[in-house]
């Protein structure tokens, strides 16, 4: 004979969604632009922990076509991509995704005021700089997640 025991859930893994029981893609589409094999993974594991459905380019151009297919809600870019700055490819996402916009989060070593400005001027909502973005990511992306 078998029992079942229900415990509780920590107070602070209640905000994970894939905690709770749920679908493990319930939250947003996320699409990871990042030329670095090492670096996508780890960004597409955080966006995972929050149950969001991730895919993931390793250039401007693949990003163009996956954001025309899979119409993601949020887009974490790098700036330094092999064939078009990230600064091009956010001009290009808010001109083809237009009028559904995603949520634009640049993820990079270029970390000048006249960075971030260009950031802005391209329609960038977010600029977090590499290698320290770890927690400031997980915040947003908690903040994100909770408004898609």
């Amino acid at each position: 004979m078998f029992t079942t025991t229900s415990l509780p859930l920590a107070p602070h893994l209640a905000d994970y969604p894939f905690m709770n029981g749920t679908s493990p893609f319930t939250g947003p589409r996320v699409l990871v632009v990042e030329d670095h094999a090492e670096t996508a993974d780890f960004l597409s594991r955080y966006a995972r922990l929050l149950a969001c459905d991730v895919r993931i380019a390793s250039s401007g151009e693949q990003a163009l076509t996956a954001a025309l297919e899979f119409a993601p809600q949020i887009v974490l870019l790098d700036i330094g991509l092999p064939d078009m700055d990230g600064w091009e490819l956010a001009r290009r996402l808010r001109e083809r995704l237009d009028p559904v916009q995603p949520v634009l989060v640049a993820i990079t070593g270029f970390r000048s005021p006249e960075d971030r400005i260009r950031s802005l001027a391209a329609g960038i909502d977010y600029h977090l700089n590499k290698p320290e973005f770890r927690e400031d990511l997980m915040r947003l992306l908690l903040q994100l997640v909770g408004r898609c």
